[in-house]
């Protein structure tokens, strides 16, 4: 029998709990001879790294922080939602050729969504101005009925090339005046080690607070949230499993019933 071999690439990505969540997918699906590995890679590493997976066989790729862009570059085809974002964190090999998607942006959506969280005339902050923070961007103002996304980063140049990305008048950077209904973080601070600072007005309105980090314990992110009385704060799993359930349709052409599977996976 075949291996049908997958694999997630970043840096960290020890802490990854994408290979239960694929091989739990695959047992749902009784898919035989699955296996699904991690890759820690570096920037100068990352392109002989995918090389040397897909050489081996490998089916298909995920692709976690840092090296979402730098995946959108080396593909040699992109589906229209990795266009949109200009960000990948699927890759899969199609007839010779590596094909890139994102499904970040529909992951956060669908979390949103069984956690009834209104996204609706929602007036959403993003912090963070990556491959992440693109994906979801796109999906909000493409495809959802956000009313308007507010970028908060500390690099002005990155936070420039997201708004001349999607060119709408619905994006805007982060002005100390404005209130928000959701707040999300895509940046790394929940795995610093210093004190998360930002600007306490982000705050105010008593946003939902959502970190697309997760831990066992609640994440930085969420305790500084708790700290400024959000409305109510989540970390990222829900969006991890929903994100996986599109990628592993991609590469397998079977969508997996997702149900329980975060409550399952917070007993690990």
């Amino acid at each position: 029998m075949d291996e049908l071999k997958f694999a997630v690439i970043g840096d960290p990505v020890s802490h990854s709990l994408s290979p239960n969540i694929h091989h739990f997918f695959a047992s749902q699906l009784q898919l035989e001879g699955f296996s699904y590995t991690k890759i820690k890679s570096s920037k100068n590493t990352f392109q002989s790294d995918v090389d040397d997976f897909f050489k081996s066989g490998g089916i298909g790729l995920n692709v976690t922080v840092p090296f979402k862009g730098q995946a959108y570059n080396l593909c040699d085809r992109l589906d229209q939602s990795a266009i949109e974002c200009k960000s990948v964190n699927t890759m899969m090999s199609h007839s010779g050729e590596l094909v890139g998607y994102s499904t970040d942006g529909q992951g956060l959506v669908d979390d949103f969504s069984q956690k009834k969280i209104t996204l609706e005339n929602s007036k959403v902050l993003i912090i963070g101005a990556g491959g992440s923070a693109a994906s979801i961007i796109s999906s909000l103002l493409l495809h959802e009925a956000a009313t308007e996304v507010s970028i908060l980063n500390r690099t002005e140049s990155n936070t420039i090339k997201l708004l001349d990305l999607f060119n709408t008048d619905k994006l805007s950077i982060h002005d100390k005046k404005n209130q928000y209904d959701i707040v999300v973080n895509t940046t790394p601070i929940s795995m610093g080690v210093d004190d998360i600072v930002l600007p306490p007005e982000i705050i105010k309105n008593k946003p939902v607070c959502y970190d697309l980090f997760y831990d066992k314990e609640k994440t930085r992110f969420q305790k500084w949230a708790e700290i400024n009385k959000s409305n109510r704060n989540y970390d990222g799993l829900g969006m991890l499993v929903h994100q996986a359930k599109h990628s592993f349709k991609i590469w397998n052409n079977l969508l997996p019933d997702v149900s329980g599977l975060e409550e399952l996976l917070r007993r690990l």
